[in-house]
């Protein structure tokens, strides 16, 4: 099996298929123990048991010397991480999973293939080894609800549904109130999303555009990394933008406790320094309690009305909502 690409494609395809069948309906019901039928997994069982020596062997080479980021033949752990990472920012896009919180991720993925491995060096019959996949499956629920409750140290509610979305490449300009036959290249989508609609939009149309986002599979001008982290060299890009992304973030760590927004309000300046003369950073909803300082002798900053959400509580006040565009001026 390890030299054989197609079979382990279809592994890894049957492991997201059961990981899919047997995830909790919310982030709130992963809280709640349940267990895991073995019976369900059987199928599964009977599809190992004909390699079980070979993948066995497989597994625990893989996991003893793993290639970060060559993939699931030579990194099974870290690659079903990191499509974890993204299932879980589905749930929740606020989760401050980082680079170093992945690798946490990755090792209890990595104990649970271990596990696996072990299962399969004992379990003789489909119904053996069903049952002990199933506590297998059974413990990492319970290692994945610990995981997630203890990102961001307690200080929000990280087991909570708050959902993204992935809108259409015209929709976003239009919001942002981005012309883009005048965009100036080059363009940094931050947040582009899974599939990065806006970068391939303006792709297509000739645009050099490049997209980052810590849920996107890295392929051509997507790169999947941290928006806080990522490199932007001083005055290297045309446009930035970013829809319901980075200044969602930066609001939301604003009004939270925490330093959090201290990270936020250094990369804010550090984007802008990115923009060559000219250049604009786009962005929504808009961040008053920066744009309200900055020079406007170096930056012109311009406001597009957004229809507001209401409140999250009731009597709450409402949050300005609009669209901002800061512009380097030459």
């Amino acid at each position: 099996m390890p030299s054989d690409p197609a079979r382990l494609e279809a592994l890894r395809q049957a492991l997201l298929a059961e990981a899919t069948r047997l995830a909790p309906a919310s982030l709130e019901a992963l809280a709640r123990p349940a267990p895991v039928p073995a019976d369900g997994l059987r199928a599964f069982a009977a599809t190992l048991l004909p390699d079980r020596e070979a993948l066995r062997a497989w597994l625990e080479a893989a996991l003893a010397a793993p290639r970060a980021g060559a993939g699931f033949a030579q990194d099974p752990a870290g690659d079903l991480a990191a499509r974890l990472v993204t299932a879980l920012l589905a749930r929740n896009q606020f989760l401050p999973v980082d680079a170093r919180e992945e690798g946490r991720l990755a090792g209890l993925v990595a104990g649970a293939l271990r596990s696996g491995a072990g299962a399969l060096a004992t379990a003789r019959t489909e119904g053996a080894l069903a049952v002990a996949l199933a506590a297998v499956a059974e413990a990492f629920r319970a290692d994945l609800a610990g995981f997630v409750a203890g990102l961001g140290g307690g200080a929000a509610p990280a087991l909570r549904e708050v959902v993204s979305a992935e809108y259409g490449p015209e929709l976003q300009l239009r919001v942002l109130g981005l012309d883009a036959g005048a965009l100036l290249a080059p363009v940094l989508d931050l947040g582009c999303g899974t599939e990065a609609r806006l970068v391939r939009w303006l792709a297509a149309r000739g645009v050099d555009a490049r997209g980052v986002d810590r849920a996107a599979a890295p392929a051509g001008r997507v790169q999947r990394g941290d928006w806080l982290t990522v490199p932007v060299a001083p005055a290297s890009l045309g446009t930035i933008v970013s829809h319901l992304g980075f200044s969602l973030h930066f609001l939301h760590h604003h009004l939270r406790p925490g330093d959090e927004a201290v990270r936020y309000a250094r990369r804010y300046m550090e984007l802008l320094r990115a923009l060559r003369p000219g250049g604009t950073f786009a962005y929504a909803p808009g961040l008053p309690f920066v744009e309200a300082h900055l020079p406007p002798d170096r930056w012109r900053v311009e406001t597009t009305p957004v229809p507001a959400p209401p409140p999250a509580a009731p009597g709450a006040a409402a949050l300005p909502w609009y669209a901002c565009r800061v512009t380097r001026r030459a």
